[in-house]
């Protein structure tokens, strides 16, 4: 007959099921950081408003003289549950264009790119109620960022004169030029 031991020390199996048990935690807690670090950050350098023609425009902000090589707008209903990435989502009304060479920032009417881009439409090319938009773009520049926006018709009709839709609230230009100086 065994006596049962009071203070048990791990066996050699035992310590060698706790040094691969600690070893398989410390790689993935490791290989999460590094995933975690490849994905190019994303930064509130995209401003929504309304233009003078009553349009939706919007206003790309790299920083610096940074360049953009693409831009995507995409669209999805407001629905609870409903997402960008559910199926279907982000075809309602939107474009998206590649840059090469790649451009600099400035505004654009939301549904109006300019002719002379190549420009890919999917869609209604017009705000829809009910509808969140993003809008995005890719700057290879400076460590590789992204610029975005997400916004509402709502949003944007709530605009006082003057205001843009940025970082997820109303703010003045100035105010939005101080925010995008700090983020980059």
């Amino acid at each position: 007959m065994r006596t049962p031991r009071l203070l048990a020390y791990p066996s050699r199996k035992g310590v060698g099921r706790m040094r691969r048990a600690w070893l398989a935690g410390a790689t993935v807690l490791v290989a999460t950081g590094v995933l975690a670090g490849c994905s190019p950050p994303r930064y509130d350098l995209v401003a929504a408003y309304n233009g003078d023609d009553g349009k939706p425009w919007v206003m790309l902000a790299p920083c610096g003289r940074n360049d953009i090589t693409s831009i995507h707008v995409s669209s999805w209903p407001t629905d609870p549950g409903r997402s960008p990435y559910t199926p279907g989502a982000g075809l309602e009304s939107g474009w998206w264009a590649d840059f090469d060479p790649a451009i600099g920032g400035g505004s654009l009417p939301l549904f109006a790119p300019p002719a002379s881009w190549s420009v890919l439409p999917h869609g209604e090319q017009r705000l829809l109620p009910g509808y969140r938009y993003n809008v995005d773009f890719y700057s290879p520049e400076d460590g590789v960022y992204y610029g975005e926006v997400y916004f509402t018709a709502e949003d944007l009709a709530g605009l006082e004169p003057g205001e843009v839709w940025a970082g997820d609230r109303a703010m003045t230009r100035k105010a939005f030029r101080e925010y995008r100086a700090d983020k980059c």
